[in-house]
């Protein structure tokens, strides 16, 4: 959907040149039509400036107590507060029981503050190794470990019953990634594919949200991955890189223990760790979400040779999450 204050010509014009770039690369892109994106640029923010217009996007909570099953929104994402709390996993899992019980088990590390295109680097560590550095003081992001699917007593510990609800006909994957984050570790911003639910064990999260089409103001580039971000950091307006950075319109949530966050595909957001955490993302992927979400995204997506969309089909694939060894 368009932005309100951009007018149709910009915005297909935009697109247009958005797909070029995807096809192109980007540096035969700027070469010819580098020019043509400032112009755009500068017509878009003098209308949006004249035009201003207020944003429907929004958080939308539900406390305990006024849900049973899941409520969601196409556009829009989801809290439901202490829906995880009577989980087994809320009861048992803290850093002193993954410690204990699967020190010995293998994970991919986050050496570096995001994750980034060429500049993120990874290593596989002991389960024992991270805890420790972390209680230590240690920074760290471990992400999508596969603990949760390789380990079926652990799938025993989250209510799959109910985490089922949220998906749609046609859905395809069903996967569990496994998150531990060290105080003021980040994720910047980016979108993916596959629709979220995420299970907030331990500690607190903050998460920040752009509508799916505020890609035009956030400054996110085609890269032909299967996975969108952008060096913006938001806030930042000041960058000439991103001159519309001011126009978009980012929400922000606190996530704690036991809550549950749904978000829908290729929705903007950027996750920062305020304390130590552990969580659970639950993925599942249809064309319709994709398609409804951003047509533009979608085939990208699909056109994506970085890796090839054979690769990002196979789940146990470690390009299937961007996983590069150091």
């Amino acid at each position: 959907m368009r932005p309100g204050n951009v007018k149709s010509s910009h915005w297909w014009t935009y697109n247009a040149l958005f797909f070029l770039e995807h096809i192109l690369g980007q540096r035969l892109y700027f070469k010819f039509l580098g020019k043509r994106e400032k112009a755009l640029y500068a017509a878009i923010d003098k209308h949006a400036a004249q035009h201003p217009v207020k944003s429907d996007f929004k958080v939308i909570e539900y406390k305990k107590g006024e849900f049973t099953d899941p409520v969601l929104h196409a556009t829009c994402p989801v809290v439901f507060r202490g829906a995880a709390l009577d989980w087994p996993s809320q009861k048992k899992w803290n850093f002193d029981f993954f410690l204990d019980h699967y020190g010995h088990t293998n994970a991919i590390l986050v050496t570096n503050d995001g994750m980034k295109d060429s500049k993120a680097e990874y290593e596989e560590v002991k389960f024992s190794d991270y805890i420790k550095g972390l209680k230590s003081g240690t920074k760290g992001y471990l992400k999508f470990s596969r603990i949760i699917d390789e380990q079926s007593v652990l799938r025993e510990d989250l209510d799959y019953n109910w985490l089922r609800k949220f998906r749609a006909p046609g859905a395809k994957n069903d996967l569990n990634y496994f998150f531990m984050g060290s105080k003021n570790t980040m994720t910047p911003l980016h979108a993916d594919y596959a629709n979220t639910i995420y299970i907030e064990v331990e500690g607190i999260k903050r998460w920040l949200f752009y509508p799916t089409n505020d890609r035009l103001f956030i400054g996110a580039r085609p890269r032909r991955q299967n996975y969108f971000y952008t060096n913006a950091i938001p806030g930042k307006t000041d960058n000439p890189e991103f001159p519309l950075l001011k126009l978009a319109t980012p929400v922000e949530v606190l996530l704690h223990p036991g809550d549950v966050l749904y978000f829908p595909s290729l929705v903007w957001h950027q996750v920062e760790n305020v304390t130590d955490t552990i969580a659970v993302a639950y993925k599942f992927a249809t064309f319709k979400d994709g398609f409804r979400s951003s047509k533009m995204l979608f085939i990208c997506f699909f056109l994506a040779t970085r890796p090839w969309l054979i690769e990002m089909l196979l789940p146990w694939s470690k390009d299937a999450v961007g996983y590069k060894k150091k």
